[in-house]
């Protein structure tokens, strides 16, 4: 039951991140060998969060054994993902990297309480999602060479004695944001 409800809430912290990736578009289109070569820079170039080392996470009360670089058990182009549990099993944690902006995540829509702040000298920006998520979980998006590091924080529902989600992913982006890559 509690790994069920674990998928379940990486998912909606997956879907609450990824929400604004832009529209799919199925049709065919031509594309010219020049708009190839001009295009951004590959995934591969990321940074990529699940080399954060186990003893550095469990050290912040993160389980390493629920380590994960999938959401719902696939991936998503443009992104980089990693995802742990809590040690006490009140929430999950996921760290999202792409070549999106902080603006870009202020004008969604299925997000409030924008907050800009800094982590570790870098500006950065806090949010929640709306609706029925918004007492649950906090966000805070920083700054990175090629665009963002979004640090999410979902608690479980369901737990007891659950914390106010801003203070613990405040917690953890700033324990973690020396292995950001140098801006």
């Amino acid at each position: 039951m509690m790994r069920r409800l674990g998928a379940i809430t990486l998912a909606v912290v997956a879907g609450l991140a990824l929400a604004g990736c832009g529209k799919s578009d199925t049709s065919t289109t031509a594309v010219s060998e020049k708009s190839v070569a001009t295009s951004a820079a590959p995934a591969a170039a990321q940074w990529d969060p699940c080399t954060i080392s186990d003893a550095s996470v469990s050290g912040l009360a993160l389980d390493p054994s629920t380590k994960t670089d999938k959401v719902a058990g696939t991936t998503f182009d443009g992104w980089k993902v990693c995802s742990w549990g809590s040690m006490d099993k009140k929430f999950d944690f996921s760290i999202l990297t792409s070549s999106r902006t902080i603006d870009d995540f202020r004008k969604r829509t299925d997000f409030t309480d924008f907050t800009p702040t800094t982590v570790a000298g870098r500006q950065a920006l806090q949010y929640r999602p709306v609706g029925a998520s918004h007492d649950y979980g906090c966000s805070i998006d920083v700054q990175i060479t090629g665009g963002t590091a979004d640090f999410d924080l979902l608690n479980r529902y369901g737990a007891d004695g659950l914390a106010e989600p801003c203070g613990i992913v405040r917690r953890l982006a700033d324990a973690l944001a020396q292995f950001l890559p140098q801006n």
